[in-house]
């Protein structure tokens, strides 16, 4: 059995309540495994979000030992204490609000606009984009920014940056996304490198992108 410590947020107290539990650690066990069986067996209480259990879904990011991590991929051995994802509204437990963040993107028009599209040929797809394409939209991302403020509309948003980067590296779309980007506050980005995604999107080649350098962009590790 392994001891972990929960800090989960009650909405009653509007503040952060630690509590520890006594969990199995077996081999290969991860985080999501572990709220898996405070749930079932010692906790029916705690509330928490996952979906595919498998990687796909992006719904299970929480903080690990004060980093953004996907509860799905973490190896329960190493670890010592959960958190919600900074950041972000607190709704219950380890669950964030992410209705904000699905009105902005609602705003931003998400998807590829334009006239009619010509024959493209032999299908050629761009690295960076291809990369950007595996976001999950688990919003570890904004967790990690040292740049972002909750509840400001005005502040960093890196998972924005990759939406919108995602479009701007899309042949068929014709909208300017630099100047959205530059609308939500790109220009504020640091050149820190402290945005971090779980599934290994590079953050910062998205941004540099928007900023209108691709070549630097693409050399960038």
């Amino acid at each position: 059995m392994k001891t972990i410590r929960i800090n989960q947020y009650v909405p009653e107290r509007k503040d952060l309540v630690q509590t520890e539990y006594q969990v199995p650690n077996s081999p290969g066990a991860t985080v999501l495994q572990a709220l898996q069986y405070i749930y079932e067996e010692l906790d029916g209480s705690l509330a928490f979000r996952y979906g595919c259990r498998y990687n796909h879904c992006g719904l299970c990011g929480v903080m690990v030992d004060g980093k953004p991590r996907l509860a799905c991929k973490v190896k329960l051995d190493s670890v010592s204490e959960i958190s919600p994802l900074t950041g972000l509204p607190l709704l219950r437990s380890l669950v964030v609000d992410r209705s904000g963040y699905m009105k902005k993107l609602q705003d931003l028009a998400l998807y590829p606009q334009g006239g009619a599209v010509e024959p493209l040929g032999e299908l050629q797809e761009d690295s960076l984009h291809k990369n950007l394409m595996k976001c999950l939209e688990c919003l570890c991302c904004v967790s990690s920014c040292s740049q972002h403020t909750e509840g400001d509309n005005s502040s960093v948003d890196p998972y924005v940056f990759v939406k919108l980067a995602q479009l701007h590296l899309d042949p068929r779309d014709e909208t300017d996304r630099q100047a959205q980007a530059r609308a939500n506050g790109i220009d504020k980005c640091a050149d820190c490198g402290k945005c971090s995604c779980p599934n290994g999107i590079p953050i910062k080649k998205a941004i540099l992108s928007l900023k209108g350098n691709k070549t630097v962009a693409e050399e960038v590790e």
